[in-house]
């Protein structure tokens, strides 16, 4: 678990409250906070995916960690998402991790626990230290931080009907790319 005095509330960056119905949400972190502060490539994807979809992903992720001025910011929560970050995790790309709980409830990987140390990644959450558990309104809220927070979007799958279809769709009504692998 992250320990509490690795916790630190900050202030939302300005522009996340058109996410929030107009509120900006109280947020938590744990890591390095300058990685909110560069460009940012939002990583969401639906729960179902097709097979060949993930070939296609890992080809395109190895190209993007080339470019060493871009960071990546997901909740790494889907199949096709967790790829994604095993992806990124050997690369030496900045991420952000969005929970959707407490920090303090969440138990890292010794991977993230390293990257995290070594300045290479930020935890971050909306989710209050006295929040108990995740709930389907907790994730939802931890996708919007996720979009709200990044310059463009990376939808690896939006099924018709899908939460993550929708999540792009309200992305591009702010004004923000959104990227397929269509």
């Amino acid at each position: 678990m992250v320990q509490e005095s690795e916790i630190q509330e900050i202030n939302p960056p300005v522009g996340l409250e058109s996410f929030f119905d107009g509120r900006p949400p109280k947020l938590w972190c744990s890591g390095e906070q300058a990685i909110l502060n560069g460009r940012l490539l939002g990583i969401i994807s639906s729960q179902e995916a097709d097979s060949d979809l993930a070939a296609k992903s890992a080809q395109l992720l190895q190209q993007l960690t080339s470019l060493k001025e871009l960071s990546f910011i997901g909740g790494w929560h889907s199949p096709l998402e967790k790829e994604a970050l095993r992806i990124l995790s050997v690369s030496s790309a900045q991420i952000i991790f969005c929970v959707a709980k407490s920090l303090q409830r969440f138990t890292p990987t010794l991977e993230i626990e390293n990257r995290v140390r070594q300045g290479q990644a930020l935890l971050l959450t909306q989710c209050s230290p006295k929040a108990k558990r995740i709930s389907r309104e907790a994730s939802l809220r931890r996708n919007q931080l996720v979009v709200g927070l990044a310059r463009a979007l990376l939808t690896m799958a939006a099924p018709q009907g899908s939460a993550s279809l929708q999540l792009a769709k309200a992305i591009l009504n702010h004004g923000k790319p959104v990227l397929t692998m269509n």
